[in-house]
């Protein structure tokens, strides 16, 4: 700032007219920048106070809230409103409050959202590309087509024998733990690990034996964040114009390396040997097989590795810890665990995982209070029409192409007017009769509509039967270290930042 003054007031004595077309020109720029920022102001959108260059979004970037703590201010802040504008750095962008509004965009109208707002080239991260979450338009529509078959009902309950080997396995793991503290988050994504890699490639990741296995190393590297990583985050923000001049990839070269040959060795021996059940791999290469190069099977095997195991663990996580802070909650649902069990003989099956209905409101109260993304990114793709009605008349606003719409999923999920005492766990909150009360559609951890989670089927099932077969052995409890959670903000899933300390003990 000092140098800044000195040259400026150098300039003024050695070329006044330089110095006055400098200042001129700064004035001109600083009206632009507020012009720019007053546009929902004109378009009365109502909405936060921008900043010169960050917008409404520098507590987000230089981690001073989370993205589930922006969106929750905003929420509350405008309670009256169905859409609040705000800025992303410079772009004039809309979080959406309204749930009738919501669903519109994610299912009458998602053609015209049909992309998610995420800085991504194909051509840098080439296996990413068969990822449904990153693409859109064609590319999404047959990575869709491709992956759809793989997580059907009938799918999942061929795979439940494999679920229900790792779940046993998971019991013996956490019974040699018994009496010291583990970390929910921790615990539970060895599991999903282990389980995935299990119904995905019929391999063992020995995540139970091996804190150090090469898929557990390999699964944080994938959600490690670089400092180059991070400088392109930043450009995605501010110029995203400049991302192709900028080829860093988001999968860092060492996961990429490694799932290729991973890939390609069990091609070739599939090539003499089949497995002997049908794991997701396994599928894939039936489905599609004349149209699959090797690379995009290894994008897919990429996946649904990283779709199956990172929020599956941040949802079992936090259902473990809501257990262990509602101890009657888990004494309830050992007995309808029991109950169903000595029904069916003690036999455990997938039809009978699906009919405990306690357990299900259990891990759906759990993803309402702590869903794994917060908040849904979509980008608008073209002209739009944001309409609402006001005293019988419709108003709204025009949003155009690459607008980024927000939908804040966690805010809506905690707001009292849909579920009174928000911070309260009561899983009876998704009986069929209390669902009844709810005419809104206000509950969405998976998102919603045709590009809404494809493996949501695929967590369930994982999570289900391995938070019954804990609650059927064990009694879980809050470690006494245990600090009430707080976001990691450095991340934009719901992670907490000290982590989730519980004890376990034998029934």
């Amino acid at each position: 700032m000092i140098l800044t003054i000195t040259f400026l007031i150098g300039l003024l004595y050695t070329n006044p007219l330089a110095f006055l077309l400098l200042l001129a020109a700064g004035l001109a720029v600083r009206e632009l920048f507020k012009y720019h920022y007053k546009h929902w102001e004109r378009q009365n959108v109502p909405g936060p106070k921008p900043s010169f260059i960050f917008g409404n979004i520098a507590s987000s970037i230089f981690f001073r809230q989370h993205i589930a703590e922006v969106c929750d201010e905003w929420y509350k802040k405008y309670p009256n409103a169905p859409f609040v504008g705000y800025f992303k750095a410079f772009k004039p962008s809309v979080m959406i409050r309204d749930p009738e509004m919501i669903k519109t965009i994610l299912v009458k109208d998602q053609s015209c959202f049909s992309a998610n707002d995420f800085g991504f080239d194909e051509k840098v991260d080439p296996l990413l590309a068969h990822n449904p979450f990153m693409v859109d338009g064609e590319r999404w529509k047959k990575s869709r087509q491709v992956l759809t078959p793989i997580f059907t009902g009938s799918r999942m309950k061929q795979l439940f024998p494999t679920m229900n080997e790792v779940s046993s396995q998971f019991v013996d793991f956490i019974g040699r733990q018994c009496g010291r503290e583990v970390e929910a988050k921790s615990i539970s994504a060895a599991y999903t690990t282990q389980n995935v890699v299990g119904c995905a490639f019929s391999l063992d990741a020995d995540c139970f034996n091996n804190p150090n296995s090469e898929w557990r190393v390999m699964g944080k590297k994938m959600f490690q964040t670089t400092f180059l990583v991070g400088v392109k985050f930043m450009l995605t923000f501010f110029v995203p114009a400049l991302m192709k001049w900028f080829p860093v990839p988001f999968l860092p070269k060492e996961v990429d390396v490694w799932i290729r040959k991973l890939v390609s060795t069990l091609l070739k021996e599939r090539q003499t040997k089949q497995p002997e059940r049908d794991d997701q791999l396994q599928i894939l290469l039936k489905g599609k097989s004349a149209e699959l190069t090797e690379e995009m099977i290894a994008g897919h095997s990429l996946s649904f590795f990283t779709e199956g195991f990172e929020t599956s663990s941040i949802t079992m996580a936090f259902a473990i810890l809501h257990l262990a802070e509602n101890p009657d909650v888990q004494e309830k649902l050992y007995q309808e665990v029991q109950r169903n069990l000595t029904e069916n003989d003690g036999l455990l099956t997938f039809d009978l995982l699906q009919k405990i209905d306690y357990l299900d409101w259990i891990l759906q109260e759990s993803l309402r209070i702590t869903p794994p993304a917060a908040a849904l990114q979509k980008l608008c793709t073209q002209n739009y029409a944001l309409k609402y009605e006001v005293a019988g008349k419709q108003v709204g606003t025009f949003i155009r192409p690459g607008t980024t719409v927000l939908i804040p999923i966690a805010a809506i999920h905690m707001d009292p007017q849909y579920y009174p005492e928000p911070n309260e766990f009561r899983p009876e909150r998704f009986s069929p009769q209390e669902k009844a009360k709810r005419s809104l559609p206000v509950y969405i951890p998976f998102g919603e509509g045709p590009r809404m989670c494809l493996g949501m089927r695929f967590a369930q099932s994982q999570i289900k039967i391995a938070l019954l077969k804990l609650v059927q052995n064990f009694r879980v409890r809050v470690s006494p270290n245990y600090k009430p959670w707080q976001f990691n903000r450095q991340t934009f899933l719901t992670e907490a930042k000290d982590g989730l300390q519980v004890i376990f003990d034998r029934r």
